[in-house]
């Protein structure tokens, strides 16, 4: 059975929230861009969530990071980040992802984290951020915090 993908739009990123007792997380939001507008609340590493903020916020750093870096060798390679696709998750917290690439007009996918996934689809221009419907069915949340 094939699953629909629904396209997600980076709506909140935030920097510091708890974890556990004297742990702090980063968290990011994304939500479906049509109605009823699901959103998942992916909770996320500091580092990660700043480079996502930064690459949302248009922020240019006076060095690459690993996700500049890693977004210039695939174009160096002759390839580009197409899109970025949740596609699971347990426990409505461990969420899994994919990087889907074209390269000579092959397609590629490569496994990944979220986190990873949302940050390099920033910074591909044109590359867009998906859920698997299930996922969306699973774990995400309406605008009026329900199920």
């Amino acid at each position: 059975m094939v699953s629909r993908l629904i396209k997600l739009r980076v709506t909140e990123v935030v920097l510091a929230v708890p974890a556990s007792v004297g742990v702090e997380a980063g968290m990011i939001v994304l939500t479906e861009e049509v109605a009823p507008g699901r959103a998942l609340r992916i909770i996320i590493g500091q580092p990660e969530a700043r480079a996502i903020h930064a690459a949302w916020d248009g922020s240019i750093a006076s060095r690459p990071s690993t996700w500049d870096l890693f977004v210039s060798a695939i174009a160096l390679l002759g390839g580009r980040i197409d899109r970025v696709v949740i596609t699971g998750v347990e426990q409505e917290r461990h969420y899994f992802a994919r990087i889907e690439m074209d390269h000579d007009r092959e397609h590629r996918t490569l496994s990944c984290r979220p986190s990873d996934a949302v940050a390099l689809a920033l910074r591909s221009y044109e590359a867009g951020v998906f859920a698997e419907e299930s996922v969306l069915d699973e774990a995400g949340v309406l605008p009026d915090g329900t199920k």
